[in-house]
């Protein structure tokens, strides 16, 4: 019997707790829905104040017109409240320009008869087309108006008839070979073919000179640009890229001064110091007891090669062992040796200024990989290049 009286007092015991809860969950809901509904008009308010302004701005613009209220006041806390050029998912318009015919101050709206003048747009200047408007007014001149921005992001409506389409680039003239330079700071990857899908044959980094061979015949976009590809010739290769990521030499900015430290020397290419002066395993032939006589530093083919220091070209020649290789003398008998390139620039005899391009990394001679092996030499006694580029 007690087993069933507790039973019992259990029994009335989880009742009780149940109404409890259920209480709880109420008061709960009810918080939850007082949130949102006082949230929802927040968004409500909101909404209204914004159409409110956007009523005041017009009536401000063209008095009269009397814009009533377009949606039901009790129905505005529905509206999602969000600005245009925040909304995901939807892919953004492709952009149409034209170029500007004749000089005409923009207009606030769509009529000859506005008195209020905003920016004066000149023959050849380049405007987006934003919107286009074809009155059916039989007393309107018998044109449609444009609404165009400026460079500057000003707005503004213009005649049709002083607008002209930009005319499609023609595919540019190969008779003469161009040489052009990569200005992207993280290079161009030259492809089989004018396209993305082309297969990676090399990078070519920034700054490098290249030698265009010929154009596609249809254009391409990358990254946003719309353009031709180009197929170029570059350290013996020859390949496509981008034209996009191309400019004459002509346009090439003046290279900056090298960073010289206090013994007057500069890092002769960028990279990772792969291997460093001293006992090492020979990477080709996998034998201990090698010693290197200088630094390995890491770089793609056809990375720029500078003179650490000011000098003379000494000797420009090749070997089995070093590859192409320039070596430059400088004051105080210490040599400088650029080996392992895949072609060399400066000759024999040649004065070279400190920073000045001498060559291009390659892996000619014994190599396991495109790199530069820089030496310093003191007569014919081999240095630790770093503690001359420290």
């Amino acid at each position: 019997m007690r087993f069933v009286v507790n039973a019992g007092l259990v029994i009335v015991t989880c009742g009780a707790l149940a109404a409890l809860e259920l209480e709880d969950l109420r008061k709960q809901s009810q918080t939850k829905t007082g949130q949102v509904l006082d949230e929802s008009n927040k968004k409500r308010e909101k909404l209204l104040a914004r159409f409110a302004e956007f009523q005041k701005d017009l009536e401000q613009l063209k008095p009269g017109m009397g814009i009533q209220m377009p949606i039901e006041a009790r129905s505005a806390a529905k509206m999602r409240l969000v600005d245009h050029n925040e909304l995901t998912g939807i892919p953004e318009a492709k952009k149409v320009y034209a170029i500007v015919t004749s000089q005409y101050k923009l207009k606030t709206w769509h009529s000859e008869s506005d008195s209020q003048n905003l920016d004066t747009v000149k023959p050849g200047d380049k405007v987006e087309v934003v919107l286009m408007i074809n009155t059916r007014d039989a007393n309107a001149p018998k044109f449609g108006w444009v609404m165009v921005r400026t460079a500057s992001g000003s707005e503004g409506y213009i005649p049709q008839m002083y607008l002209k389409n930009i005319p499609e680039q023609a595919v540019p003239s190969t008779a003469k070979k161009e040489k052009k330079y990569v200005y992207i700071t993280t290079g161009l990857r030259m492809r089989s073919e004018p396209s993305l899908a082309g297969e990676f044959i090399a990078l070519v980094p920034a700054d490098a000179e290249v030698d265009v061979l010929r154009y596609s015949k249809a254009k391409d976009t990358v990254d946003g640009l719309k353009d031709f590809w180009a197929e170029i010739d570059y350290g013996g290769r020859t390949g496509w890229v981008f034209n996009g990521y191309l400019r004459a030499v002509g346009q090439k900015p003046p290279p900056e001064p090298p960073s010289v430290n206090a013994g007057g020397f500069t890092v002769p290419v960028d990279g990772r110091v792969s291997s460093k002066f001293g006992p090492r395993i020979d990477p080709v032939t996998k034998k201990s007891g090698d010693f290197h006589r200088g630094i390995d530093i890491m770089a793609p083919v056809g990375e720029p090669i500078k003179a650490a220091k000011e000098g003379v070209v000494f000797e420009n020649s090749s070997n089995k062992w070093w590859g192409h290789y320039i070596i430059v003398q400088h004051s105080g008998n210490v040599f400088t040796y650029y080996c392992h390139q895949s072609r060399t620039k400066s000759r024999k005899g040649q004065q070279v200024k400190t920073g000045e391009v001498i060559g291009y990394v390659g892996k000619t001679g014994k190599a396991t990989g495109p790199h530069l092996h820089f030496e310093v030499r003191s007569g014919k006694d081999p240095k630790d290049p770093l503690n001359y580029l420290k």
